[in-house]
This record gives structure tokens, sequence and C-alpha cells, in this order.
């Protein structure tokens, strides 16, 4: 199958795209994290097909909290919701938890909306029968653990074969929207830190100073730190984790093997791709990977294009590793689309994309879109504060 074919089985949405493994089976939830909300929101995904409930919020079943309450005034008491930022939902698909990714963790409200990077991150794990339940709508309730990152800015979440760890890319420095080149391993079982993979610092041609500059991007001054936002992982020759480079433009190849025996050269190439790279997804045979190429971290200038990656090639250093790149959203290489994430849809029959502009509390949209048909069935109103990432959860559970 040659890479235009494997282009006609990905679905690309300017914010996110993902699949829903069988929407018109009952029992299926939408998971969203609500960024500035500091919630997941819950969508029936039945309820959002149902034309009755078209542009309304009527799909939302529940807004869990992922945060804790922080002393913010002194006094000792926790009286206030921890602005965590929360960017990425994971659900393992025989799993009975959910891992959500804050990017800014446990910061205090003030903090992150004077600068909303370089927050060390946590992971919120939840029990998803506890997600699902309407008696926990607004609460933390349904939190098991709050897990430290061991990094600042966390963006992606990938976990192993076995589910014994995590892999969390550390986009950001202590501070700083720039710096971000480790990528910790969670064991689950602990929900603790044990290893970092420490990324390559530098870029060919570019000339990079020894530490940070501090500025928030997009600045010239960008370039030398990977910076990595989405991680995925693929099971050929033994299992490699794949990281979206938004700093450099470019895609890491890290040995899994030797990232979780703590091998300081388990990052083994990189493979450049276009301007700021941030979703990623790998394929369900494992042999190729896409990435959604957003927007440059040194000019501000917004992508149009996926690239794909050959596996193999990329675990072999090969030059011509991306196989392909398309354009997305437009016909006109000059016309900016800012493609943001990626999903295979080799079974689904319907995706699920976020989207619209960040506003008031639930001011995002969740549009549920018929692949076959190629139109938007089910819109819900209502979602999360500029919500970023989710998943989908077959249910209910018990």
């Amino acid at each position: 199958m040659n890479a235009n074919q494997w282009a006609r089985w990905l679905l690309v949405g300017l914010i996110l795209t993902v699949v829903a493994r069988d929407a018109a089976a009952a029992g299926l939830f939408v998971l969203v994290s609500g960024r500035w909300d500091n919630t997941v929101v819950v969508i029936d995904l039945a309820k959002a097909l149902d034309p009755a409930n078209d542009r309304t919020p009527s799909a939302v079943i529940n807004r869990v909290r992922v945060t804790p309450d922080i002393d913010t005034k002194g006094t000792g008491a926790a009286d206030t919701p921890a602005s965590g930022q929360p960017v990425n939902v994971v659900i393992p698909a025989e799993g009975r938890l959910a891992y959500v990714v804050n990017h800014s963790g446990v910061a205090m409200p003030a903090a992150a909306t004077a600068f909303q990077h370089g927050h060390a991150g946590t992971i919120t794990v939840l029990d998803l029968v506890k997600v699902l339940d309407p008696a926990n709508n607004g609460t933390t309730n349904a939190v098991v653990a709050v897990v430290p990152t061991g990094g600042f800015g966390p963006v992606g979440l990938a976990l192993t074969p076995d589910r014994r760890f995590a892999l969390v890319t550390n986009s950001e420095g202590d501070g700083d929207e720039e710096g971000g080149r480790t990528v910790s391993v969670i064991d689950l079982a602990s929900r603790a830190v044990v290893r970092q993979v420490t990324q390559a610092y530098g870029k060919p041609g570019f000339a990079c100073p020894p530490t940070p500059i501090p500025h928030a991007g997009p600045h010239a001054s960008f370039g030398c730190f990977p910076d990595a936002n989405g991680i995925g992982i693929s099971l050929r020759r033994g299992g490699y984790a794949f990281t979206a480079n938004g700093g450099t433009d470019d895609v890491s190849v890290i040995d899994l093997g030797r990232a979780l025996a703590g091998d300081p050269g388990a990052e083994i190439a990189r493979i450049p791709v276009a301007v700021g790279p941030w979703g990623l997804a790998v394929s369900p045979d494992g042999g190729l990977v896409v990435v959604a190429n957003r927007e440059s971290a040194r000019t501000g200038t917004e992508g149009n294009t996926i690239s794909i990656i050959d596996v193999e090639r990329a675990i072999a250093g090969a030059r011509d590793a991306e196989v392909a790149r398309v354009l997305v959203g437009t016909n006109n290489p000059a016309t900016a689309t800012r493609t943001f994430g990626v999903a295979f849809t080799p079974d689904g029959r319907y995706a699920v994309i976020t989207g619209a502009a960040r506003g008031a509390s639930g001011s995002r949209v969740v549009w549920v879109l018929d692949l076959a048909s190629r139109k938007i069935v089910g819109r819900v109103t209502g979602v999360g504060n500029e919500a970023y990432l989710l998943d989908i959860l077959p249910g209910p559970r018990s």
C-alpha cells in the first residue's frame, strides 16, 4: 500500500481527530480534556448522534475534576482547584483507568494564567467507573492518584504494550516554554518516574546557545531543544517510540527496550519533517508514523501538512524515512491550516473532533463526523475551555 493509499485511511483535524471504534454501538463515551476548566468532560456518543441533541450540550453527561484543591491564600487550608491545564486523555482498551496529562500540574491559578508554560507536570489517574457516575459531577471523586512527571509542560503519553509503563513527553523547561528534552518513564504500578530519556540537544545548521533563552514562543531563539509533543509506540523490531518534536521540526526514534533499561543512548535517530510537529499516531500494524505539522516555534508560521514516516526506514536512520508529506485542508501550499492531531481510522465509522475558539468555560465544541458521507452528524456544545486531546471509552463499566 503506497503513501497516498495510507493517507486515505487517515482523518486529520485542524485541532484533533480521534477514531470512534464503532460509534453506532451503544455505550461509547468520549472523554475530552478541558484545558482551562481543569476537567475531563464525558460525552455520550449515542446522544451526540441524536439529531434532537444537535448544537446543544445535552450529550455531556459528566464533568469530573482532575486537579486537587491547593492552598492559594497561605492559610494552610486547600481552598482552590489547582490549574493543571489537562491537555491529553489516554485510555487503555482493556483498562479500568484513564490517564490525564496535566500540562501545568498543580500550579497556582494566577501563575498559570500569567504564563501557561514551564510548570511542573503531573498525570492524573482516573477510575473510569467513577468517571461515568453522575454523582461525581464537578468533584475529584474519580481521581485515584496524581503522579509527577519529573519534568515541565508535559503533553504526550504512550503506554507500553504490557501496560507496565507510561512514556510522557516533557515539552518545556523550568519556567520556560523552551527547554524540553526529556521523556519520563513512569512505572504504573508504583506510580513513580523510574527512568528519563534525555533527547539530543541541537539541530544541524542552527547555532545553538548553551541554555534556553527565556522567551515565549514563537521566537527566533527556538530550535535547539526538541520540546516534544505527541508520542506513540510501534512494536516493530522489538518496540520503538516516536516523538513529535515541535522545537526542532523533526521526529525522534527511541529504542523502547533501551529506554526502559535507562540506556542514555536510547534515542537513535531524528527524522526531519515540516514545521512544528505536534500530534502523532502510529498505524495499527506499527509500520507507519504520521505527524501533524502544526506551526513553527521560531516564526509562528502555521503548517498545512502531515508527514508519513516509514517505521523500518526510520529505525535504520534512512534519509528517506519520510515517505510522503500531504497537504491537509487546502490545495494551496501557501494556505495555512494548522494541522494539530491525527488518528488512523481502519475500523471506525465516525471521527470525533474538538475545536472552536478558546474563551469562557465550556466554550469548545465537539463535532461527530460520519466518515462514509463525510458529513457532520452531531455537534456537542458547552465542552471544555480550549479542549485539546481526547479518547474513546467503551462502556459502561461496573
